[in-house]
């Protein structure tokens, strides 16, 4: 019996998970290659070997840069303290609850965006990397 092979499956698993933007959504806000999930069967045991290797190397990249936007928060935090104490010594209190005031929208414009876009591409990167590794043991 002959399976039939879906190239657009494994060819779609693979360009993402080689995105150098490491998105993982699409305009609708949708998990990129969900739509695959049920035509793993289609691929080869090869095939599934070269996903799962690739979508683990991309959660390691997508834990990388989750650390690195936590890191430049802990750097601007650091860099605004420091210009609290320069506001503190040099205008008081008036000008050490404006530095504060700062700091607090500064680390939630960062926090909003860089960070929290950063776990969510290492949550759907583990999700599709969970997925692949739970089909091949299936199937093992």
């Amino acid at each position: 019996m002959m399976i039939e092979r879906d190239e657009d499956t494994f060819v779609a698993l693979k360009e993402m998970a080689e995105d150098i933007h490491l998105v993982s959504r699409n305009h609708n806000d949708e998990l990129i290659g969900i739509e695959y999930y049920n035509k793993l069967s289609v691929l080869s045991q090869a095939e599934l070997l070269e996903l799962e290797q690739l979508w683990q190397y991309k959660c390691h990249t997508c834990r990388k840069e989750k650390l690195a936007s936590q890191w430049m928060v802990v750097q601007v935090f650091m860099l605004i303290s420091l210009a609290i104490y320069i506001a503190w010594i040099s205008g008081g209190i008036a000008g050490t609850i404006s530095s504060i005031v700062g700091v607090v929208a500064m680390i939630a414009m960062i926090e909003d965006k860089r960070v929290r876009i950063a776990k969510r591409n290492l949550t759907d990167a583990r999700a599709v990397h969970g997925h692949l590794s739970q089909f091949m043991q299936s199937h093992n």
